[in-house]
């Protein structure tokens, strides 16, 4: 069973959950490595777009207590003008290998 903080609860692997008040959903999930593991796979609305005069958030539109993708954000922009996201960076070999160190330890 999988932990739900935000529901101070128990979930079964292959159920998901809300993550209110936060704009989110997780799911329980068996890894494919061995021995298994439970592990939470969080969704989310992704980085919020780099900071562009011509565009605006959409209060209007955008509706925070909306479950899950309805509650992302909703952005405007002025005609021709496209939103830009932050990139992100790749995990680099120091990241993996401790990431194998992690999992050796379980």
């Amino acid at each position: 069973m999988c932990f739900a903080s935000t529901r101070c609860a128990t979930v079964e692997p292959g159920n998901t959950w809300d993550l209110a008040p936060f704009c989110g959903r997780s799911s329980c999930v068996v890894s494919e490595d061995q021995p298994p593991r439970l592990l939470e796979l969080v969704e989310d609305c992704g980085p919020l777009p780099l900071a562009n005069p011509k565009c605006k958030l959409d209060t209007d539109a955008t509706n925070k207590t909306a479950p899950f993708p309805g509650c992302c954000p909703i952005f405007t922009c002025e005609d021709g003008v496209k939103l830009e996201y932050p990139e992100l960076p790749a995990p680099t070999e120091d990241d993996k290998k401790e990431e194998e160190k992690e999992q050796a330890k379980a």
